[in-house]
């Protein structure tokens, strides 16, 4: 095991550098367009002297864009940490287990085929808690997180995503056009409702992740030595799994569903800090700097049409699948 660790002072070094990266990249997304640069203008705009276009791109286009992108970084890339620890897993994400499509189910059903009934929000949130519900149904109920659930959520997947692509032939063309861009992950046109939604939600499912943290370290060690170390396998299971696939609703909800973000960030955190035991904080705050990075790139890459950020994390997500799986494993 010689190796397999770094020292808690390095891993705090790292911690600190990820947010100082996350700071560094939040000034940047909220002051950079193809066509502007505010940075010098800043002191104005916060002083409201500055021309109105200028106020108008910082305050009402790209900081709610920005701190909803944080926000939903954040979500997912804890929601993946939960999910992987949960599986023990490098694949247990909430987009390839299906958790996502699911939300995209249920944000389509309340926004698009019955609106009025329910809102997008508790829409998605409900979606999600039903394929969460069908994933396990198809493990025959069985809380042992094995291969089998992996197999299961593709398939609940497949047909979530069918029944999405369903529901976009029954709606007008523009209302279709909108919804397949927000499929592939949006973050175009956010506004202070959607940071407000990411905001509320996503600091208080954190707040509870952490509370269930050493439970989580335990059962990433295995089962049965949670269960001799005194942990209450079904309810801290549930209770992890719940947390987990609201976050990863929330992101949905004012981002779409992400592709590979909440797959990526937990295992550039293990890489970064050498250790496997579950880091919700690192984790989460590594989504963020991946999707506000992945966004501004789909800002200013000279496109004719703006490019959804779902298509660049897409991009960069299979790039590091490739990588991933092209590096042997070193022996411990």
């Amino acid at each position: 095991m010689k190796g397999l660790f770094l020292p808690l002072k390095n891993q705090g070094k790292i911690q600190t550098a990820l947010v100082l990266a996350l700071l560094l990249l939040l000034v940047l997304s909220a002051v950079w367009g193809k066509q502007h640069f505010l940075l010098g203008d800043i002191a104005e705009i916060i002083r409201r002297t500055a021309n109105p276009m200028k106020q108008w791109l910082f305050f009402d286009l790209w900081l709610p864009r920005t701190l909803t992108a944080a926000g939903a970084g954040a979500a997912l890339g804890a929601a993946g940490a939960v999910f992987q620890s949960l599986t023990r897993n490098p694949l247990g994400s909430p987009d390839i287990i299906g958790i996502n499509a699911g939300a995209a189910v249920g944000a389509v059903a309340a926004g698009l085929l019955w609106p009025g009934y329910l809102g997008i929000t508790q829409g998605a949130l409900l979606g999600a808690l039903m394929v969460l519900v069908l994933v396990l149904l198809g493990t025959r109920g069985r809380l042992s997180f094995g291969m089998e659930i992996i197999v299961s959520g593709l398939a609940v997947n497949a047909a979530a995503m069918a029944l999405v692509q369903f529901g976009l032939t029954g709606v007008r063309e523009e209302s279709a056009q909108q919804m397949a861009a927000w499929l592939s992950g949006s973050l175009e046109a956010r506004s202070w409702q959607h940071v407000f939604t990411a905001w509320t939600a996503m600091p208080l499912l954190l707040a509870c992740l952490m509370a269930l943290n050493t439970r989580l370290s335990l059962l990433a060690l295995g089962r049965d030595t949670a269960s001799g170390l005194g942990v209450p396998l079904k309810s801290s299971s549930w209770l992890l799994l719940l947390a987990a696939t609201a976050l990863a609703a929330t992101a949905v909800t004012v981002a779409g569903p992400v592709p590979f973000l909440a797959l990526a960030a937990p295992h550039i955190v293990r890489r970064l800090m050498k250790t496997d035991r579950p880091m919700i904080m690192p984790a989460a705050v590594t989504g963020a700097v991946l999707l506000v990075a992945a966004d501004l790139a789909a800002r200013l890459l000279p496109t004719g049409a703006p490019l959804p950020v779902g298509v660049v994390t897409a991009a960069l997500g299979g790039l590091y699948l490739a990588l991933l799986l092209s590096v042997k494993p070193k022996a411990v």
